[in-house]
C-alpha cells in the first residue's frame, strides 16, 4: 500500500514537554497529525485551537478512534482499548465507539479490525519494525537492556551504556532505524530519498544515544522505550496526553481539537489562517529543497504576525528556505538538550511580518 495511504505511526517517538515549551502562550496552533500523539499532548499548551493536519487518511482515522476512546472511556480502560496494557475487550469496545465515528471512519476501521483486536497503539509500521529490532536486540543484549533500562540514576544509566553498549555490532543494529534501505524496502518510505550515508546515520545516531545516556533516564523516553522493548506499557514512558494526570484535562479540552485533511501546502485553500504556533514534527525528512520551500510557503502564509514554530529534524539537514522564518539558535539549542526522543534536533523560531 502506498506510503500516504497506510498506517505508518500509531504510538508515541517524540517528547511533548518539548513541543509545549517551544510554543507556550499560543492561542491557534497547528500539528502535523502522525500517530495523533502530537495533537493530543498540545492539548495541554493551554491554547484556544488546535489543528492537526494530515495529508494521510489512514493517521487522521487513527487519532478520530483515539479522540473518540479517550472521550468515552476511563484511564484504564483506554490504556486496555490501545493495547498498552492487557486484557481489554477490544472489538466489543470498538463497537460501543462505533456510533460515535463519522462514516469515514467508521469505514476505516471496519475494514481493519483485526488492528482494533491487537491494540491500535502499535499497530504502524514503524512500531513493527521497531518491536522486531527490539527482538534482535534481546536477544544478543537482553541482560544489559534490562540494567540499562532500569539504572536508577543517570549516573549507572551513562556508566551501563558505555561499558556495554559501545560496541560496533550494537551500533549497527541500533543505527538499522535510519538505514536508506530499511526506509526504502522495508518501509517504502519516501524519506529514504534524503537519508546520508550509512556510516553517516550510524555515527550520528551512535553520538545521540551516548549523549542522551547521561542527560536523560531511557525507561522515561517514550523513543528509547520502543528501541530497547519494542512496545510501551503503564508507566513513565507514556506521552503526556496518556500520563494519568493529564487524562481528565485532555478530555475536557477535546472539543478544541479539528482534525483536517489535507498539506502544508493546502493551508490558505483550507481555509486555516491566523496560527500563532506550529508543531511541525519532522516533515523535512520527506523533502527535498524545492518540496521543503514550498511547505515553508504554506505555513507562512497562514501564520499571525510573529507566529512561533518548532520543527523536528531527524537527518535531513535542510536550511531554512525563507528570509521571514527566523530561527532562535538559543531555545533551538536549550530545547534540543532537553528532548528526550533523543534523535532529533529541535528548531524553533518565529515567523516575522511580511
Amino acid at each position: 500500500m502506498d506510503f500516504w495511504q497506510n498506517l505508518n505511526f500509531s504510538s508515541a517517538n517524540e517528547d511533548g514537554e518539548t513541543e509545549c515549551r517551544a510554543l507556550v502562550g499560543a492561542r491557534r496552533i497547528l500539528c502535523l497529525t502522525g500517530s495523533g500523539t502530537r495533537p493530543l499532548d498540545m492539548l495541554l499548551a493551554d491554547s484556544d485551537a488546535v489543528i492537526a493536519l494530515d495529508v494521510n487518511p489512514a493517521q487522521t482515522a487513527l487519532l478520530a478512534l483515539k479522540v473518540a476512546a479517550i472521550d468515552r472511556f476511563d484511564y484504564e480502560d483506554l490504556l486496555g482499548f490501545l493495547g498498552i496494557a492487557d486484557g481489554a475487550p477490544r472489538r466489543a469496545m470498538y463497537q460501543d465507539l462505533r456510533p460515535r465515528l463519522d462514516d469515514t471512519t467508521r469505514r476505516y476501521w471496519d475494514r481493519h479490525s483485526r488492528l482494533i483486536d491487537r491494540g491500535v497503539w502499535h499497530a504502524g509500521k514503524w512500531e513493527r519494525l521497531l518491536w522486531w529490532n527490539a527482538r534482535v536486540l534481546g536477544l544478543f543484549h537482553g541482560r544489559s537492556i534490562a540494567r540499562l533500562m532500569s539504572a536508577p540514576t543517570l549516573a549507572d544509566q551513562d556508566r551501563i551504556w558505555r561499558e556495554r553498549f559501545g560496541s560496533r555490532g550494537l551500533r549497527q543494529i541500533i543505527g538499522m532505524i535510519g538505514r536508506d534501505w530499511v526506509w526504502t524496502w522495508i518501509m517504502r518510505e519516501p524519506g529514504g530519498a534524503f537519508l546520508p550515508p550509512p556510516s553517516e546515520v550510524v555515527r550520528r545516531l551512535s553520538d545521540d544515544f551516548a549523549r542522551a545516556a547521561a542527560q536523560h533516564l531511557f525507561r522515561e523516553s517514550d523513543f528509547a522505550t520502543l528501541i530497547f522493548q519494542g512496545r510501551h506499557v503503564p508507566g513513565p514512558a507514556l506521552p503526556l496526553h496518556l500520563r494519568r494526570e493529564s487524562y481528565d484535562l485532555v478530555r475536557q479540552r477535546l472539543p478544541r481539537l479539528r482534525l483536517v485533511q489535507g498539506g502544508l501546502t493546502d493551508l490558505v485553500a483550507l481555509g486555516i489562517d491566523r496560527v500563532d504556533g506550529f508543531s511541525l514534527s519532522d516533515f523535512g525528512s520527506y523533502c527535498g529543497p524545492e518540496a521543503y520551500a514550498a511547505c515553508w510557503q504554506g505555513i507562512v502564509a497562514a501564520a499571525a504576525p510573529d507566529a512561533r514554530f518548532c520543527e523536528r529534524i531527524f537527518m535531513n539537514d535542510l536550511a531554512l528556505p525563507l528570509a521571514r522564518i527566523a530561527e532562535d539558535s538559543a531555545a533551538s539549542a536549550a530545547l534540543t538538550q532537553s528532548d528526550r526522543a533523543i534523535v532529533y534536533r529541535i528548531r524553533a523560531g518565529t515567523i516575522r511580518p511580511a
